[in-house]
């Protein structure tokens, strides 16, 4: 769980354009063959959009990280 959140800290970082690299493996290469659906991808973007705003994160905030999310998109569903 410790890496996880250091690798979800870096993605989050490095997308709003902070100074950290993500050092993960890339989108397509993690969600492989983990059958991730069109309505997966959207549901669990309404799960953190959700999680975010009842932690008190703004909308602008909120709108930026479904925004880095959705630019993955195409590697994270199944085709």
């Amino acid at each position: 769980m410790k890496k996880l959140k250091q690798l979800v800290f870096e993605f989050f970082s490095m997308g709003t354009g902070g100074p950290h690299t993500y050092s993960g493996r890339d989108m397509r290469t993690s969600h492989t063959g983990l059958n991730i659906s069109e309505d997966d991808f959207e549901w669990g973007n309404l799960d953190i959009e959700q999680a975010l705003e009842e932690n008190g994160v703004g909308e602008a905030e909120r709108n930026e990280v479904i925004a880095i999310l959705d630019s993955m998109k195409r590697d994270v569903i199944r085709l």
